[in-house]
Order: C-alpha cells, then structure tokens, then sequence
C-alpha cells in the first residue's frame, strides 16, 4: 500500500528528538537542576506521591535513572521519601513543598519562543498554526489509551 504522507517513521522520530532536544535546552536555560531532574519533579508536582516505578513509567526513563535522580533531588531538598501505606516494602517520593513553585514554573513555560527560535524564518501565522497544530496532537495522544509498550501517551 502506497503512502500519500511525506512523513515517513524516520522523519517521526528525528522530529521527536528534536523536540525532545528544544525542550531540553529551553529547560537547561530556566533553572540549575537539569532537564531529567526538572521532568521528574513536573510527574510529582502533576501525579503526586508516586513509587519510582511509577515515576518511571510516567516519564518514560529508566527505572535505574529515575532512581539516581530521586536520590540526587532528596539530597537537594527537593524529594522527601516515605514508605507506600499499602505496601510498607515500598519507598514513594513526595515533591517538598517548597520545591512546588519550581516545577509549576517548569512546567507553565510557553514553548513559542523556543520554537520561534527552533523556526526562525517562520512567520506569525505559521507559528501560530505549528503551536495549533501541536496542541492538538499532545491533546490527542493524551486521549488515547496508553500502548501496549507501556510508553508514556500525554
């Protein structure tokens, strides 16, 4: 069967890296912790207390580097652990309220002006049809039921 896209799943997923990468560097500019850092402390600001598992799934990373991350924010202050009340085998991680204002900021950035720069010779209207465009798409992978790899969907 022919395909009528000139997107191809090469092209999908050099655009995801490279949206990957913008988000990353917008991220790096606003604040001392690092990108990874910053997603994990956003899954507890949205989910909240979550084991590193979860966190894990939530955010598509390896177990092993969540918990590296988890280790290094609780060492900052920003991570407090306690133990699951519904399997007291399991370690859970709360974002410290004081570290809340830090990942709402994070997570409120508007992503225009990273990708103005990422489409310099963009026009208004284009931008505004890109952002329309991805809204959209983020909306609708929120929306669908996650895959049966387990990977993130919103």
């Amino acid at each position: 069967m022919a395909s009528t896209s000139s997107l191809n799943l090469a092209d999908l997923h050099q655009l995801g890296r490279r949206l990957t990468a913008a988000a990353t560097a917008t991220m790096k500019d606003s604040s001392d912790l690092g990108p990874t850092e910053l997603l994990v402390l956003e899954c507890l600001y949205v989910t909240g207390p979550q084991p590193v598992g979860a966190i894990a799934q939530h955010t598509g990373f390896a177990q092993s580097r969540v918990s590296t991350v988890i280790a290094a924010l609780r060492k900052r202050g920003l991570v407090e652990l306690g133990t699951d009340p519904a399997d007291r085998r399991r370690t859970i991680a709360e974002i410290a309220d004081h570290a809340r204002a830090q990942a709402h900021h994070a997570r409120s950035r508007d992503i225009e002006p990273a990708l103005r720069q990422m489409l310099p010779k963009a026009s208004d209207e284009e931008i505004t049809q890109t952002l329309a465009v991805l809204r959209n798409l983020h909306t609708a992978l929120g929306e669908a039921a996650p895959d049966a790899s387990g990977a993130p969907t919103g």
